[in-house]
């Protein structure tokens, strides 16, 4: 049996593998948070201190606790680093034209996101998506309230005269006042309210053919405006 196929080799790379990630992850952590290494050493040392201090209190083997400190460190260590990188990746991405889509394909299940922009502003990059769940429709518009108002009024209007009976949500994401962060964008989406319509799945996807049906001949992404070069690393976001 050839050793690239034996059970050694694939253990050793999936451990190279996740070593990696944890380098990616730290990585884009630290270009956000250049304290993060600091913070990792820190949760270390208080762990080991601790468990000292316990096995002093408790009298109990010093083996023991260190091994329990060190573990319960390191296990603390990689909730910290996945919830950094999650965060410095949301905001590395903050403000790029198709970042708000980038997010909006990590919703998942109950769901319909149409794969481009319902409208956009070549000349300032400013888009609306359009997506369809529980909730009803909603449009998330990327760029500055007063510069969409009109491009948002215009998709609301048609929206209603074509689904009368369902709820339009607009969510406007950027960093202005009144505006939902990136990383505040799914939460915002779990909250929408779902009364008093609440859409079930066979509607959801008869309003998504609907619409689809609708917007067939589709508006070309301007340039500039890339969903894929936005999206941050999932597998470093998850920790893994």
């Amino acid at each position: 049996m050839s050793s690239t196929h034996s059970p050694a080799a694939a253990k050793k790379r999936r451990f190279g593998q996740y070593v990696q990630n944890l380098k990616d992850s730290y990585t884009i952590s630290r270009r956000t948070f250049p304290w993060v290494g600091w913070a990792l050493v820190g949760v270390l040392v208080v762990g080991l201190g601790l468990s000292v201090l316990l096995a002093i209190l408790t009298s109990q083997s010093f083996i023991y606790w260190i091994i329990m400190g060190l573990m319960t460190a390191l296990m603390l260590d990689l909730l910290l680093l996945s919830f950094l990188t999650r965060r410095a990746s949301y905001t590395q991405i903050e403000g790029m034209p198709g970042a708000a889509k980038a997010i909006l394909d990590q919703v998942g299940r109950g769901w319909y996101i149409e794969s481009t922009p319902v409208a956009v502003n070549p000349s300032t990059q400013d888009v609306v998506w359009r997506m369809v769940g529980r909730p009803g429709v909603v449009l998330v518009v990327e760029g500055p309230k007063d510069r969409t108002r009109k491009m948002v009024a215009e998709e609301t209007r048609t929206l209603q005269r074509i689904l009368s009976t369902v709820p339009v949500h607009v969510i406007n994401v950027g960093t202005q006042e009144g505006q939902t962060r990136l990383i505040d964008l799914q939460r915002t989406l779990r909250r929408l309210p779902t009364k008093p319509v609440k859409l079930t799945d066979a509607e959801i996807s008869q309003v998504a053919k609907r619409l689809t049906s609708l917007s067939a001949k589709g508006l070309p992404i301007p340039k500039g405006i890339d969903p894929l070069r936005a999206r941050p690393d999932r597998r470093a976001m998850r920790g893994h």
